[in-house]
C-alpha cells in the first residue's frame, strides 16, 4: 500500500471508543492504586502515611504554642523586661515543633515522595508491559482494544503515581481538617461546618473542569492519533522517500497544522471557560472567613476571649479553609486522574480469549507430529466466514504449500494452526489430541515461524538469531544458522560482525536492506531447529539466486521435518509434497505440483501466468 493509501486508512478510519469511565469506579481505583503502592514498597507506604498524619497535626500544635506565647506575653505586659520560664518554654516549644515540621516535610516531600514515585513508575511499566506482551493476538487485531492500550500507554507512568500522591495528600487534608474541626468546636460547633461549606462551590467547579478535560482527551483521540501519525510519517526515512518523489510534503504539513490548530483551539476554549468562573468561589470563601472572624472580634475586644485564643481561632479558620481547598483540589485530582488511570486498570483486566485447559496436555518428545484439520470453519468477531469446512492431513515430515489469491484465507489458516484463534467449527488435531487440549507453551516448542511482517530487532546480529531459542546460546549454531539462511557473507562484511547492533535507533548501529533483514529472520527460524517450520512469504524480498540457495538449505535441513509454506512464488512451492489451493475460504484443489498441473485448474492457470511472466 502506498503512503497515500496509508493516510486515507489512518485519517479517515472509524472505531469505537471505550466507554467513559464512571465516577463510581473511583473507589475501586483508589483501592487498586493503593494496592500497587503497597506492592511496590510496603515500608515506604507506612512511613509516608505516618509522616502524613504527623504533618497534618503539627500545624495545630504550632498554632497552640503561638496562642500560649501570645497570652504569656500579654500577661507580663505590666512587668516590662521580665522574661519568665514559661515564656522561654513556649518559645522553645514553638520552634521545636517548627523544626519537626520542617524535618517531616523535607523527609516526606523531598525524599519519600520521589522514591515512591520512581519505584511505582518502574513497577507500573513492568506490569503493563508484561500484560500487553501476554495478550492474545485477537486483542491486537481489535481497534477498540488498541485504542484502549494507546490511552493507557499515554500517561500511566505519571498519572498513577499522581493519583496515589493525591490520595495520600487528601489523607493529609482530612486529618488536618478533623484536627481543626475538633479544636474549633468550643467556639461553636456550627463554625467549622459553615467554613467548610463555603469551599464546596470550588469542588463543583473543579469537578466540571475535570470532566471537560477528560471529554477532550476522549473525543479528540482520533485527531490526536492522526496528528502523531502524520508526525511519524514525515519523520520516517522509509516513508519520506516516497513522499518526496510525489511532492506531497506540503499537503501533509498542511494537514498537520490544521490538526494542531483544532486541538489548540478546543483546549483553549475549555481553559477560558474555566478561568472565567475561577475567582468566584475564592471570593465566597474569603467573605465567610472574614464574617466568622468578625463575630468573635467583640469578645476578644471585651476580654472574654484572650488574644492568643482569638489568634488560634483565626488560624484554624484559615486552616479549615486552606485544608478544605486542598482536599477539594486533591479529590478533584483524584477524580481527574481516575478518568485516565481507569484505562491502565482496564488493560490489566483484559480477559484471556484463548482458554487453556488445566493442566493441559504436554508432549514429552518434541518431534514432527501428525496434524489434521477436521471440517474447520472460522469467522472473525462480527465478520463473515473466512474459512469454510477445511479438511486435510499433514503427515510427520511432510512439506505443505498453501497458495491462493489474496483474501483466500491462507494467513487465517496459519493463525489457527498457531492457535492465535480457535476454530468457530471443527477441530485441529495434533497426534489425535485437539489443539485446544494442548498446553500452548508446549505446542510452541514444536514450531518455528517466519512471518511476512517479521520483527527487525534493533539488537546485535547475534541477538537477532539466538532470540529464536533464547535459552540455548551456541555460537557454532548461530553461525551455522546464518550460513544456511544466506546471511553469513553480509554479516562478515559488517564492522563488528555478529556483535554489530542493527537499526537506526542507536549510535554505531548499522541498517540492513529488507532482503538482509529477511535472511536474518530466516536464520532465527533455523536456529530454533523446531520440528515444524512455518514460512509466510519467506523470500519475498530476496533475489532468485539467493532464494534457490536458501530453499536448497531448507530442503536439506527439513528433510525429515514438517514444513508449511505460504507463498505467491510458485518456484518456492513446486517441490512440496502437498499443495493446497485456497479460494474464497475453501479448498479448491489439493495435490502435488504435477497432479495439479495435469488437472489444468486454478493452480495450473496461476502457475502458467507466473511462468509466462518470467519467460517474457
Amino acid at each position: 500500500m502506498g503512503f497515500i493509501g496509508k493516510i486515507n486508512c489512518t485519517l479517515f478510519e472509524t472505531y469505537q471508543m471505550p466507554k467513559k469511565p464512571k465516577s463510581q469506579k473511583l473507589v475501586r481505583n483508589i483501592g487498586r492504586a493503593f494496592g500497587l503502592a503497597w506492592q511496590t514498597d510496603k515500608k515506604l507506604v507506612i512511613w509516608f502515611v505516618t509522616l502524613t498524619a504527623i504533618g497534618a497535626l503539627l500545624p495545630i500544635g504550632i498554632s497552640y504554642s503561638f496562642q500560649l506565647l501570645i497570652d504569656e506575653l500579654v500577661g507580663i505586659q505590666t512587668a516590662a523586661g521580665v522574661v519568665t520560664v514559661a515564656l522561654l518554654s513556649f518559645f522553645a516549644f514553638r520552634y521545636i515543633l517548627e523544626l519537626i515540621d520542617d524535618l517531616q516535610s523535607s523527609i516526606q516531600y523531598q525524599y519519600l515522595d520521589r522514591i515512591l514515585t520512581y519505584k511505582m513508575e518502574k513497577h507500573l511499566t513492568y506490569g503493563i508491559t508484561e500484560k500487553i506482551s501476554g495478550l492474545d493476538i485477537a486483542h491486537f487485531e481489535n481497534p477498540e482494544t488498541q485504542s484502549l492500550i494507546q490511552k493507557a500507554n499515554e500517561g500511566y507512568y505519571w498519572r498513577i503515581p499522581n493519583f496515589t500522591r493525591s490520595l495520600l495528600y487528601a489523607l493529609y487534608s482530612i486529618v488536618a481538617l478533623i484536627g481543626s474541626f475538633l479544636v474549633l468546636i468550643p467556639f461553636g460547633f456550627w463554625i467549622p461546618l459553615v467554613m467548610f461549606a463555603s469551599t464546596v462551590p470550588r469542588l463543583f467547579l473543579r469537578n466540571k473542569y475535570s470532566k471537560v478535560q477528560w471529554s477532550l482527551f476522549s473525543e479528540n483521540t482520533p485527531e490526536s492519533k492522526d496528528l502523531w501519525y502524520l508526525k511519524s510519517l514525515l519523520s520516517d526515512p522509509q516513508e519520506i522517500k516516497e513522499i518526496k518523489v510525489f511532492q506531497a510534503t506540503s499537503e501533509l504539513l498542511k494537514r498537520l497544522k490544521k490538526l494542531q490548530d483544532f486541538l489548540f483551539e478546543t483546549t483553549k476554549k475549555t481553559l477560558n471557560s474555566y478561568f472565567k468562573s475561577y475567582y468566584w468561589p475564592l471570593i465566597l470563601e474569603l467573605t465567610v472567613l472574614a464574617l466568622l472572624a468578625y463575630i468573635k472580634l467583640p469578645l476578644a475586644a471585651a476580654g472574654a476571649v484572650t488574644i492568643g485564643s482569638f489568634t488560634f481561632y483565626i488560624q484554624n479558620l484559615s486552616r479549615i479553609s486552606g485544608n478544605s481547598r486542598d482536599l477539594i483540589r486533591f479529590m478533584a485530582d483524584l477524580y481527574e486522574n481516575n478518568l485516565y488511570v481507569d484505562f491502565y486498570f482496564d488493560v490489566l483486566d483484559l480477559p484471556k480469549l484463548i482458554k487453556e485447559k488445566e493442566p493441559g496436555h504436554t508432549f514429552e518428545e518434541i518431534k514432527p507430529p501428525r496434524i489434521e484439520f477436521q471440517n474447520v470453519s472460522f469467522s472473525y468477531p462480527d465478520g463473515p466466514e473466512v474459512l469454510k469446512n477445511i479438511s486435510f492431513k499433514l503427515e510427520p515430515g511432510e512439506h505443505l504449500a498453501i497458495v491462493g489469491p489474496n483474501g483466500a484465507g491462507k494467513t487465517t489458516l496459519i493463525k489457527l494452526l498457531l492457535r492465535f484463534y480457535d476454530p468457530t467449527k471443527g477441530s485441529i488435531l495434533v497426534d489425535d489430541y485437539d489443539l485446544k487440549e494442548i498446553k500452548t507453551e508446549n505446542w510452541y516448542k514444536f514450531i518455528s515461524t517466519l512471518f511476512q511482517d517479521f520483527v527487525k530487532f534493533n539488537l546485535t546480529i547475534r541477538d537477532n538469531i539466538i532470540l529464536g531459542k533464547p535459552k540455548m546460546v551456541d555460537e557454532a549454531k548461530v553461525k551455522e544458522a546464518a550460513k544456511k539462511a544466506g546471511a553469513e557473507e553480509f554479516i562478515n562484511n559488517l564492522p563488528k560482525k555478529y556483535n554489530q547492533r542493527l537499526g537506526r535507533r542507536f549510535e554505531d548501529s548499522a541498517e540492513l536492506s529488507i532482503g538482509q533483514w529477511q535472511k536474518l529472520a530466516l536464520a532465527r527460524a533455523f536456529y530454533e531447529e523446531s520440528p515444524i517450520l512455518i514460512l509466510d512469504e519467506p523470500t519475498s524480498s530476496i533475489d532468485a539466486e539467493a532464494e534457490a540457495k536458501i530453499f536448497e538449505n531448507i530442503d536439506n535441513l527439513y528433510n525429515d521435518k514438517t514444513l508449511v509454506i505460504v507463498s505467491h512464488r510458485f518456484s518456492t512451492v513446486r517441490n512440496a509434497d502437498k499443495i493446497i489451493v485456497l479460494k474464497n475460504g475453501k479448498i479448491a484443489e489439493e495435490g502435488n505440483h504435477e497432479s495439479l498441473i495435469s488437472r489444468k485448474g486454478i493452480y495450473a492457470t496461476m502457475f502458467q501466468k507466473q511462468a509466462k511472466g518470467y519467460v517474457e
